[in-house]
């Protein structure tokens, strides 16, 4: 039985990664000034958005989310021909539209895809499921990785697949650092995102101080403010240092960059996690920052994520 991993752009894993283990985007559009890109998670398109977005800072840019039907025609153009079972893990619906788009597009081809398999000379049922990450970019990559190991490590059936990762949403934490709160204020407040106030934003940018926001179980704000960027990184690696310590839920430690990962890859205390995590049997992986998540937070934002090993 053939069963497919997918998520969305918004997901920051590795290309190689997602080559690796063939997890397949659900592409997102992205409106920047009056030019429109198709994200898919390329990263030298990423890195090249990244370069042109710091050259532009107060450009007009928006996300733009795969409408039910676009949804639709890549399930039955090529997800039904491709897998038997299909797992779709969608970013937070409470900051995207993709969970209720993909679920739609999920029912509506319930009527179409036996005649697609039929035509393609394939026998059998297709299902397919869609969950509520309930968290963004880096938490989406450690649900994804546990999803792959799952199947690929411990060969978990896929009816018992979706609830296995639903329970694990309850206990990501997803952590971002902005390096410049311009974008976070004025790209949230178009999302009725409030995490950084006029106010925040006003003493912030004056003083550099940097917010430390937490995604988790749907609800993004500031858990924590720091001096600078690096003394917010800071921050967020000692906090995934000390979850390490206490015993993860699953080994995995995603992170990302809004530009080159090299320039994070580079910082002590970047090594000085990796080594820490490494000893303790936690993988990591550094990704390019989707563009969906660069056009909200901005060029220069860090995001880390792991799966907590608190109790139920």
């Amino acid at each position: 039985m053939r069963i497919g991993i997918v998520t969305d752009s918004a997901c920051d894993l590795p290309r190689a990664y997602r080559e690796q283990h063939g997890i397949r985007i659900l592409p997102i559009t992205l409106r920047f000034g009056s030019d429109y890109y198709r994200d898919v998670r390329d990263p030298e398109d990423t890195k090249a958005f990244y370069k042109r977005f710091i050259a532009e800072p107060d450009v007009d840019a928006e996300t733009q989310p795969l409408t039910v039907d676009e949804v639709a025609d890549i399930f039955l153009d090529e997800l039904v021909l491709e897998y038997e079972r299909v797992l779709v893990i969608t970013v937070s619906s409470s900051r995207s539209p993709i969970f209720e788009n993909t679920t739609k597009a999920s029912f509506k081809i319930l009527k179409g895809y036996r005649e697609r398999r039929a035509k393609a000379g394939l026998e059998g049922p297709f299902a397919l499921r869609v969950m509520d990450s309930q968290t963004l970019f880096t938490g989406e990559a450690v649900l994804v990785q546990e999803a792959v190991r799952l199947l690929e490590e411990e060969q978990v059936p896929f009816d018992q697949l979706r609830p296995m990762i639903e329970k694990l949403t309850r206990h990501v934490y997803a952590y971002l650092v902005p390096n410049s709160l311009h974008h976070v204020y004025h790209n949230g407040r178009k999302k009725g995102d409030k995490s950084v106030s006029w106010l925040k934003f006003k003493l912030g940018t004056m003083l550099d101080v940097k917010p430390v926001i937490q995604m988790y179980r749907g609800d993004t704000g500031p858990v924590a403010s720091a001096k600078g960027f690096d003394a917010a990184l800071k921050d967020v690696f000692g906090r995934a240092r000390a979850e390490i310590d206490r015993g993860l839920r699953t080994r995995t430690v995603a992170m990302s960059f809004a530009g080159d990962p090299e320039v994070i890859r580079s910082r002590p205390d970047f090594k000085a996690f990796e080594a820490h995590a490494d000893a303790a049997g936690v993988q990591t992986t550094l990704a390019v920052m989707s563009t969906t998540a660069g056009i909200n937070v901005g060029p220069g934002a860090f995001s880390l994520a792991y799966i907590s090993g608190e109790s139920d």
